[in-house]
Parts: C-alpha cells; structure tokens; sequence
C-alpha cells in the first residue's frame, strides 16, 4: 500500500519559504531578491541548487528573472497564480461557519454567473456538459464525483474571460473541496439535475432561471451542512499565524 518515502528535494524548500515570504508581504511586489550567492549563504546550499529554485519560481509566476548589471530575481508583478495561492492561503487560516460560507458561496456564484453571460458560447457550454457526464462516470464514487462537479464554478470563470475571476474561483473551489469531505454533498443525482438545468436556463440565455436554480441547490446544501456543523461533524479552522517582520530566510541543508 505504502512505498519508501523520499526526503523533500533542497530546492523544493527554498521555494516554499521564499513563496512563504511573498503571500504573508515580507517581500513585495518589485522587490528585488538577494543575489544568489547571498541566498546560497543564507540557505547553506549551492548556488545551482538556489538558481534552479529560482527558474522554477519564475516559471511558476512568482518572480521575473532579468540579466545583466542591474539583474537579479524580482518579485513579479501582479500575476493570477500568485492571488490563487495568496486567497487560498488567507481562507485556510480564516475561522468561519457554515453560514459564512454558504452566504459567499451565493455571492461568487452569483457574480460568476453573471459576468459569464455576455461571453458564454458553445465552448463552454459543451465544456460544462462534459464535466455532468464526467460526474456521472463516477456516480457511485462521492469524492471523485464532487471533485468533477465542483469544477463547474471555474468553467463559469473561465467562460467570463477574466482571469482575477479565475484565480478567485480556483480559490473557492479549493475551500469548497475541503468542505465537501468534511461535511459530504448532496446526492450525486441530485447535483447533476441541478447542472443539467442550470445549463439548460443557460444555453436559453436566462439568466434569471439560472439563478433561481443555483440559488435552490446552494440553500439545500447549506441546510445538509448546517445539520453537520449542529453535530460536530466539521473540523474546527486552524488559527491565523502571527506575521514577523523581516525576510524570513532560514537553512535547508
């Protein structure tokens, strides 16, 4: 069932704490890095091993890499992937109820929903259709089956053509992933016929069914996760860490 567990590699650390450092603001945006050999004394490594943590950060869309005297590693600019990574990371250390939950689950969808409607084409629709039938493979598999379906809130992101919806959809779909194994979902059934007519209502152009229909799924899902918090089922948030000042830089070796 297991297999040999593999130390963590030394740049995947560097990474991590560096990555660390730009979503709790130590390091801001513009800001310049270290030079290598600077962080390869900090981190007690190589300078290949920090140069291949770097490429992987640029790549990643955490920092730009400019050559030449005034070059270096630089936090990026503004960037989806780093806001994804920030959002999640907030809602992670956030204590809140299922009733918060639920209410921002009817704002968002809400929003996606509308900004979605003046680009919404085929693409997308057939891209939704195929999630339900994706779903519906999996029936008799919870897990797999929510992990399809929730996926619905990023295609209406991606059908809006805004990326700041994106990431903020990547985000809640992450939280909603979290929840859905503590507390469960509707019926599988129940989830796909809900789907199949939101698509419906939305391939119509009406967007006000849609919305009623979204809206009656949402208050039957706050209501099975509502009984699950009444009984204990959820698991208590983690409380928020404390912020230090200063770059938090400490040895991987």
């Amino acid at each position: 069932m297991f297999s040999p567990a593999k130390p963590r590699r030394t740049f995947e650390e560097i990474i991590n704490q560096i990555k660390t450092n730009i979503e709790e603001g130590r390091l801001q945006r513009g800001d310049k890095l270290p030079t290598e050999r600077a962080l390869a004394a900090q981190f007690q490594v190589s300078r290949n091993t920090v140069r291949e943590a770097l490429r992987t950060l640029e790549i990643s869309g955490f920092v730009t890499l400019k050559r030449g005297p005034t070059g270096g590693a630089f936090v990026a600019a503004s960037d989806p992937r780093i806001l994804n990574s920030q959002l999640t990371s907030a809602l992670r250390l956030t204590d809140f109820s299922v009733a918060d939950l639920t209410q921002a689950m009817r704002a968002i969808t809400a929003m996606l929903l509308d900004a979605a409607m003046p680009t919404l084409g085929e693409p997308d629709l057939q891209a939704m259709e195929a999630n339900i039938k994706a779903a519906e493979a999996v029936i008799d598999d919870p897990q797999k089956r929510s992990a399809i379906l929730i996926q619905f809130y990023r295609q209406l992101a991606e059908a809006s053509e805004n990326k700041i919806l994106v990431s903020i959809a990547d985000s809640f779909v992450d939280l909603l992933q979290q929840w859905v194994v503590r507390l469960g979902s509707l019926s599988g059934n129940r989830v796909i016929r809900s789907r199949r007519a939101i698509v419906k209502h939305l391939r119509a152009g009406d967007a006000k069914a849609a919305h009623k229909e979204l809206e009656t799924y949402l208050k039957e899902l706050h209501e099975l996760w509502l009984r699950g918090e009444n009984t204990g089922t959820a698991s208590p948030a983690k409380p928020p860490r404390k912020r230090r000042g200063g770059l938090a830089l400490k040895p991987v070796a």
